[in-house]
């Protein structure tokens, strides 16, 4: 349905071939490390997808075959009303009409990366799913001030860099992040 979230697990590589995704699922004791909201129109199902690549809309089985899917599981709004419907419907037009950048600095106002796409597309209809922490309370201790050294030197060659003062909206599980919302509840899991 419109307004679905689709949570993944992904073996897709970051910069400089970081596995990102495996880091973000090892980190968020979470299988999944991505997220998008579905559109469905004129009985074609979409994802509306936030990744490198930009803001795509994509059929739902390409979107699948593009993330080399491994596991995934379908979420909904526990109770939906037809205006959620027309609401979610009207807010995902909207940011396709956007078409924002990815934001590789987890940072920029102006540009989105996946899981903050679906949140602020839910919470533009007044529904606030929870799941962003600082960057510290996401990694463990330890690995925190690795990745301060870190972002000294990707910032440096780059100009990228992990946001330590920035919310970061994460998939999680069922007890820390977007996957633990009361609003939602688990439609569908594959395997």
């Amino acid at each position: 349905q419109t307004g679905d979230i689709v949570y993944n697990a992904a073996d897709v590589p970051g910069p400089f071939g970081i596995p990102f995704s495996k880091l973000i699922q090892k980190f968020t004791k979470s299988p999944y490390s991505h997220g998008t909201v579905v559109l469905v129109e004129e009985n074609e199902t979409y994802a509306i997808d936030v990744s490198d690549w930009g803001t795509r809309k994509l059929r739902l089985i390409d979107w699948f075959d593009d993330w080399y899917m491994e596991e995934f599981c379908i979420y909904r709004l526990k109770e939906k009303s037809h205006d959620d419907h027309l609401c979610l419907t009207n807010h995902i037009y909207a940011f396709l009409d956007m078409d924002p950048s990815y934001d590789f600095n987890f940072n920029d106002p102006n540009k989105f990366y996946c899981t903050e796409s679906v949140r602020t597309i839910y919470k533009q209809c007044g529904y606030d799913l929870g799941g962003a922490y600082l960057l510290k309370d996401i990694v463990p201790g330890w690995f925190y001030p690795l990745i301060l050294i870190g972002n000294y030197f990707t910032e440096f060659f780059s100009k990228a860099s992990l946001p330590t003062n920035v919310l970061i909206s994460i998939v999680g599980n069922p007890q820390k992040g977007m996957m633990a919302s009361p609003l939602t509840e688990r439609v569908f899991s594959y395997p």
